[in-house]
């Protein structure tokens, strides 16, 4: 059995993190585009009903607290993968998945933005300052590079015990 290079493992936890975006973009495309359909109205902004501005803003906040719990598993995947070789684990845990949580994040708002592009608001928006958008772009990027920090640590930390216990 031949070892494998490091990057490798990296490149594994950069992957499941892009899977588990998609998975999670996908399912949430499919739900909020459903509670569009059954409360708004066609040709209305589908974020002026309570029930889908609401499954909006729990969507998003699934997306960013999903993600620690997938650097979790990434990591303690790779503490198994490299046993007894704690440091270099954590490093390649660690890394993967702050690198991995910015494509995590970007899949999955990306397949949640789409749905509403789909059912948005008539041409011309409602005249926000942020182009018509429910949240301002600037803060979802400042969030999203402060959750890599977290997320990032736990990959890290995980990988680190399961190399040890693996």
């Amino acid at each position: 059995m031949t070892a494998r290079p490091l990057y490798w493992y990296g490149l594994v936890v950069v992957a499941l993190f892009a899977a588990v975006g998609a998975g999670v973009g996908l399912a949430i495309n499919f739900t909020l585009g459903f509670f569009i359909e059954q409360f708004a109205d066609p040709g209305d902004d589908p974020l002026s009903v309570t029930q889908v501005a609401i499954l909006f803003l729990a969507s998003i906040l699934l997306v960013y607290a999903f993600a620690p719990v997938v650097a979790g598993v990434a990591g303690a995947i790779i503490g198994w993968a490299l046993p007894q070789r704690e440091v270099k684990a954590a490093v390649v845990g660690g890394f993967g998945s702050f690198l991995g949580y910015f494509l995590f994040v970007g899949v999955a708002l990306f397949l949640l933005l789409a749905v509403l592009s789909t059912y948005g608001p008539p041409p011309g928006g409602d005249g926000n300052s942020n182009g018509g958008g429910p949240l301002d772009p600037g803060g979802l990027a400042w969030l999203t590079v402060q959750v890599s920090l977290p997320v990032g640590l736990v990959g890290f930390v995980s990988a680190y015990v399961g190399s040890r216990f693996g």
